[in-house]
C-alpha cells in the first residue's frame, strides 16, 4: 500500500482546486502537510480540515512569487515538522485568461510567469537545499497538457513547460543524491477551468473523470518511496488516461551534412523532412528508443 507515514510535505496553492486535493490526499495516507496558498483563508481551511480528520497539517499562506515568502513556506516545514521530504509546485496562475497572439499585456504576461516559472524555482531551489542535505526527498512540478501548445494560452503554456523542463534538468543535476524530480500534467474542472477555450465538450472525459480528487493519487504515489525508480519523468492524467509524456528527442531520420546551406535545407525539407512534421497539440507515439 502506498504510504506518505512519517513524511513532511509543502503544497504550493494547497488551498483550493488541485492544491486541496493533493493536500487532503497525502495528509490522508499519513504526511504531515504545510499548506502554502495565497489566500489566507482557504490555507488555513485545509489545514484545519487535516487536523479535525486526525491528520497533522500547518497552513502558510504566502505569495510564492516572491522568494522570501516561497522560502518561508518550505522553512516553516521543516521548523514545524523536522524535515521536508516533499514538495509540490502546484502554485498557478494564468490559465483562465486566454489571449489572441498579440494581446496580453505585459502586467498579466509578468505575472504568469512570476507565478509558475519564478514561484516554481524559487520553492525548489530552497527545497532540494535542504533535502540534500538529509540525502533524500521528492519534488513534483505540477506543469499542464498546455505544454505542447494551447490556443490563446501562449504564455501560460510556456510558463507550464518551463516547469517541466526545469524538473527535467533538476533530475539530471540530482542523479544520485536521493533526491528526486519528476513533473505532473494533469487535468481537471477547477474554478480555472476555462469553458470558452473548449471548442468540443462532447470531447471531454466524463465530469467524474475530471475531479482534482481524481488527480491527487499520481502526486501521493511521486512523493511515496513506491515512486523511488521514478526520476526525471513528466507523468499526465488526463481524464482517467495514465501515461508518460515524451522529452523532447530528434525525430529520425536524423541529416548529416559538412555544412547546410539554404537550398540543402530546402531539399531536405522537400525530399524528407516535410512529411515528418509533427502534428500540433498533445499526440500520441509508441516509444522506440534509438540512444
Amino acid at each position: 500500500m502506498v504510504t506518505l507515514e512519517g513524511k513532511a510535505i509543502v503544497v504550493t496553492g494547497g488551498g483550493r482546486g488541485l492544491g486541496r486535493a493533493y493536500s487532503l490526499a497525502a495528509a490522508a495516507v499519513g504526511a504531515a502537510v504545510v499548506v502554502n496558498d495565497i489566500d489566507a483563508e482557504p490555507a488555513e481551511a485545509v489545514a484545519a480540515e487535516i487536523v479535525a480528520a486526525g491528520g497533522r497539517a500547518v497552513a502558510q499562506p504566502g505569495d510564492v512569487a516572491q522568494s522570501k515568502e516561497a522560502a518561508a513556506a518550505v522553512d516553516r516545514c521543516v521548523d514545524e515538522f523536522g524535515a521536508i521530504d516533499g514538495l509540490v509546485n502546484n502554485a498557478g496562475f494564468g490559465m483562465i485568461d486566454a489571449f489572441p497572439p498579440g494581446e496580453e499585456d505585459e502586467k498579466h504576461l509578468r505575472r504568469v510567469f512570476e507565478v509558475n516559472v519564478f514561484g516554481t524555482a524559487f520553492c525548489g531551489s530552497q527545497a532540494i537545499r535542504h533535502m540534500v542535505r538529509q540525502g533524500r526527498g521528492s519534488i513534483v512540478n505540477v506543469a499542464s497538457g498546455a505544454i505542447a501548445g494551447s490556443q490563446q494560452l501562449a504564455s501560460y503554456s510556456a510558463s507550464k513547460a518551463a516547469a517541466a523542463s526545469m524538473a527535467m534538468s533538476w533530475a539530471l543535476d540530482l542523479q544520485g543524491s536521493g533526491v528526486r524530480i519528476n513533473a505532473l500534467t494533469p487535468m481537471s474542472i477547477t474554478r480555472h477551468w476555462n469553458w470558452d477555450l473548449i471548442s468540443d465538450r462532447a470531447a471531454l472525459p466524463p465530469a467524474e473523470r475530471l475531479t482534482p480528487e481524481a488527480n491527487a493519487g499520481v502526486v501521493v504515489f511521486l512523493l511515496s518511496d513506491q515512486a523511488a525508480a521514478v526520476h526525471g519523468q513528466i507523468v499526465s492524467i488526463r481524464g482517467g488516461k495514465l501515461a508518460l509524456v515524451t522529452h523532447p528527442a530528434a525525430v529520425e531520420p536524423v541529416l548529416d551534412s559538412t555544412f547546410w546551406t539554404a537550398d540543402d535545407v530546402a531539399v531536405a525539407f522537400d525530399e524528407t523532412l516535410a512529411d515528418r512534421q509533427l502534428p500540433l497539440g498533445m499526440g500520441r507515439v509508441r516509444l522506440e528508443q534509438v540512444d
